[in-house]
């Protein structure tokens, strides 16, 4: 009796480990690789950030235009990504998703910072913040190749 319920408890851990994978994926968009939605961010942003560079002066329906469009990759690509926290930690450990997110949450926090200041139209500091996103967000782009170089090599030994 004793193994059996010790083999219905293991069976059962599973099933939420199963579970909880499927939880974190979104239902209506799909699934997609963490370093593909990383990418889609990444290349959001610096098109953002060019298009705000290239505006000499900001008008009011163009700063309204800027914080919709940031305020559509928050929603979307990047609460995708800050919500894959448990899958990256089960891939790469705790210190490779340490090493991943810190850049990451900055870079999310500097986001939230240029979203505000587009809001209050204080135009250099939304200016500011979008470069110290993107720097951000590349540097978590660099250390996700590092992560993954480390896992292939690992598994070619």
């Amino acid at each position: 009796f004793g193994l059996f319920m010790l083999a219905l408890g293991a069976w059962t851990c599973r099933k939420a480990d199963q579970s909880a994978l499927v939880d974190d994926a979104p239902t209506d968009a799909g699934p997609v690789d963490f370093g593909v939605l990383l990418e889609r961010v990444r290349t959001d942003m610096e098109s953002l950030s060019a298009d705000m560079n290239g505006t000499t002066t900001p008008t009011v329906d163009g700063l309204e235009a800027f914080k919709q469009r940031l305020e559509n990759i928050q929603k979307d690509e990047m609460a995708r990504l800050c919500a894959c926290g448990s899958l990256v930690q089960r891939r790469y450990g705790l210190q490779g998703m340490a090493a991943l997110f810190s850049p990451l949450s900055s870079a999310e926090r500097k986001m939230n910072r240029a979203w505000a200041a587009l809001v209050d139209r204080h135009w250099p500091e939304s200016l500011a913040s979008m470069g110290g996103a993107l720097d951000d967000l590349q540097a978590a782009h660099q250390e996700l190749k590092t992560l993954q170089g480390d896992v292939s090599q690992g598994l070619a030994r």
